[in-house]
Order: structure tokens, then sequence, then C-alpha cells
């Protein structure tokens, strides 16, 4: 083909119209639920609660790998009976004592572990309630779309009945049909008013969710006209992902770690510390043969004696080494529920997926096709009322259904995505 021959005729230039207007809808789609992951990111008092929890695990690790602050005194000592401080040559006054405590080498170290893998911990657990708004967020989003659809189909369903009914009540002036028609197609009207009126207060509860969300309170009101639907990946590389990346999983296996070097820090507690002391006395009385007294200095090393070690040490070690286990298993325990929590909604969003586009491509034009043959056949006597109205309530119940399977469709994948740690390299970053 020549590009120079080539021309856009009026059927390309209205594809073309069609292809942009999708993909600046479903653009915007995005955009607004970005807006609202960012609002909830930022205002959600669950995640401001971790996070606050959060910095302070990072504020106790310092403290952990520290000294203990050393003690200085001042006293008197071998003061005489009648309180004279200059009167006895082995009174000391002012006397200043210092002392510290040393630890056994390594202690300090794995008290910092601990508080660091715990930091590490609750910044994991920060991750996971951040993942779990966004995706509680998306499943409310998903949920108004379903029922904004829902509304706009009901409501659309009640301006056909509204047009049956007049058709009904023109035939039945002529005697064309009987009563029964035109109390079956008011009847008809009076129940999807009364669906319409029980699905906006169930979409008022959903905004008052979202506001929950937010952290805002009050109903938050938007307007859902698209979802954007994304692609499933494999159940493999799923499963993959879930292991590298959830952020549950990282948080028990820095649990585990923190409580590996439990242990250490139990056996090296086991092990005596060490107390140095100094202490520096002024003597003011005269000696014997009329100098001053000298000035004193003392210095002393200390140890505790661990005469209890076996009611007391040992047993801080293996109460240590019993949680160690414990944590060990309470991962696998986790790492199996969340692999479970996977397979389901895989499973979920793969019946969905493959009904949609049945849904969309076959059933709803069939249904539409079909009603409108049939109101068609009605309005010359050919087709009987209750199969006008049965075809209306068929297409209207297909495309509510397929709206529900676009929001669980949507709500599934979400879930996927929280499990999988999707995001967790941009929220993990404060962001």
């Amino acid at each position: 083909m020549s590009f120079t021959n080539f021309k856009f005729s009026n059927s390309h230039f209205h594809f073309v119209a069609v292809v942009l207007l999708i993909f600046r809808t479903m653009a915007s789609a995005q955009t607004q639920l970005d807006s609202l992951v960012a609002i909830a990111v930022q205002n959600n008092p669950d995640i401001r609660t971790a996070r606050y929890e959060s910095n302070a695990a990072e504020a106790r690790i310092t403290p952990a790998g520290t000294l203990p602050d050393p003690q200085l005194s001042i006293t008197a000592e071998n003061v005489p009976s009648n309180f004279k401080l200059n009167s006895d040559e082995m009174t000391m006054f002012p006397q200043f004592k210092i002392m510290q405590m040393f630890p056994w080498f390594g202690k300090l170290n794995a008290a910092g572990d601990i508080q660091r893998y715990g930091y590490q911990a609750s910044s994991d657990k920060l991750l996971d309630k951040t993942l779990e708004v966004v995706t509680n967020l998306k499943k409310v989003y998903g949920d108004i779309y379903r029922l904004q659809k829902n509304i706009k189909y009901l409501e659309y369903e009640r301006s056909l009945l509204e047009s049956v009914v007049k058709v009904a009540e023109q035939l039945f002036a002529v005697g064309q049909v009987p009563q029964q028609d035109v109390f079956r197609s008011t009847a008809e009207l009076t129940m999807v008013h009364t669906d319409i009126v029980a699905m906006n207060s169930m979409l008022n509860s959903s905004y008052a969710k979202l506001g929950a969300l937010l952290g805002i309170n009050a109903a938050y009101k938007i307007h859902v006209d698209t979802l954007v639907l994304p692609p499933l990946l494999s159940l493999d590389t799923l499963q993959a992902q879930l292991d590298a990346k959830n952020p549950n999983l990282d948080l028990y296996r820095n649990v585990n770690a923190a409580a590996k070097s439990t242990v250490v820090f139990a056996k090296k507690d086991a092990i005596p510390d060490f107390n140095v002391g100094f202490s520096y006395g002024y003597r003011g009385a005269l000696m014997p043969d009329g100098t001053k007294a000298l000035n004193m200095m003392n210095f002393e090393v200390g140890v505790n004696i661990p005469i209890f070690y076996g009611a007391r040490q040992q047993k801080v070690i293996d109460e240590a080494d019993f949680m160690s286990k414990a944590t060990e298993s309470q991962y696998n325990s986790v790492q199996v529920d969340l692999l479970s929590q996977l397979r389901s909604a895989y499973a979920d969003a793969q019946a969905q997926a493959q009904l949609i586009p049945i849904y969309s491509k076959e059933l709803i034009p069939q249904y539409l096709a079909t009603y409108n043959s049939s109101l068609s056949s009605y309005s010359v006597g050919r087709t009987p009322f209750a199969m006008v109205i049965d075809n209306l309530t068929t297409l209207i119940n297909t495309r509510i259904e397929y709206a529900k399977m676009e929001s669980a469709y949507f709500s599934a994948v979400s879930e996927i995505s929280r499990l999988v740690g999707e995001g967790a390299e941009y929220y993990g970053g404060g962001k």
C-alpha cells in the first residue's frame, strides 16, 4: 500500500474518534481513583496510627544499642561523730564517684538488632495497612460503579416502562388489549421505582464508607462512569510475587529475625556485666606532721554472680528459643493462608474474566434486539404484553448482572494486588 495514496474515510475517522474517547475516559477514571488513593494514604486514621507506631519503633533503635547512663554521686566518707569534716585525716568530703556498667561483648548489638527488626516489622505493618485501606477503597469504588450503573439501567427501564404504559393505555382505549396489560405495566413501573429507591440507599451507604476510608467525617459523593479492568497475570507469576513482596510475610520474617536476636541477647545476658567505678575524695584534715592530708582515689570493678542460672537465666534463654520457633511456625501458617487467599481471589477473577465478554458481546446485544423487536410487534398487536415485559426485564437484569461482574472482577483483582504487594515500592517509600 502506498501511504501517499492512503485516505481516511468517514468510518476511519469515526473509529479513531471512538478509540481516543475510550482512552480519554479510562485515563480520567484512573486519575480519579489515583486521587482518592492519595487522599486515603495521607488522611486515613488507621494508616496514620500505623505510621506513628512505626516512627516510635524507629526511635527505640538507638537507645537499645547505647550504653547505660553512668551514675555520678557526691558523698562524705569517714565523717566523725562530731561532724567536723576536717578533724579526721580519713574524712573525705566531698568525694566524687562515677560508676559505669559495661554489658558483655555483643549484648548491645543484639539489643539493637531486636529493635531494628522490630522497626522493620512495624514498617511492614504500616505498608500492609496502607495496602489494605487502598484495596478496601478500590472495592468501595467498584461498588459505587455497580450501584450507579444499576440505578442508570433501572431509570432507563423506568423510562421504557412509562412508554409501554402509554402504549398499553392507547391500545386499551381502542379495545386492542385488555385492561390487565395496563395494570401490569403500572405495577412493573412501581416495582422499578422501588428498586431505584433501594439502590440509592445502598449508594449513599457506599458514599459513607468512602468518606471513612478517606478520613473524612462525612459521606463523599463521586461519579464513576468507567472501571479500568487490568489484565490478569498467571497464577504462578502472582504466587512468586506474593512470596517476594507481600508485606505481611515480610512482617513475620522480621518478627522471626527479632525473635532470633532475642535468643542471642538472652544468651549474652546470662554472662555477667562489668561495673567499673572511680572516685576522688578531698581530705581537709592535717597529718600529725602538720602537712595537709593527701586527697584519695578509689578504683573498683564488680560483676554479677549468676548463682541462680538454672532457675533464671536458662529459663529466659529457653523462653526466647521457644518464641523463635513459634514465630517461624507462624510465618509458615501465614504463608499458607495468604496463598489460599490468592488462589481464591484468582479463581473469582478468572471466572468473571470469562463471563464479561460473553455478556458484553453476545447476551446484551441479543436481549436488546429481542426487546426492541417485541416492543415493535406489541405496538401492532402481534406480541403479547407479557413477552414485552419479560424481554425488558431480561435485558435490564442482564445489564445489571454485567455491571456486577465488572465490579466483582475489579474487586478480586484489587485483592490480588494487595496480596502480591503491588505498590509496595511506592508506599514503602513513604509516599
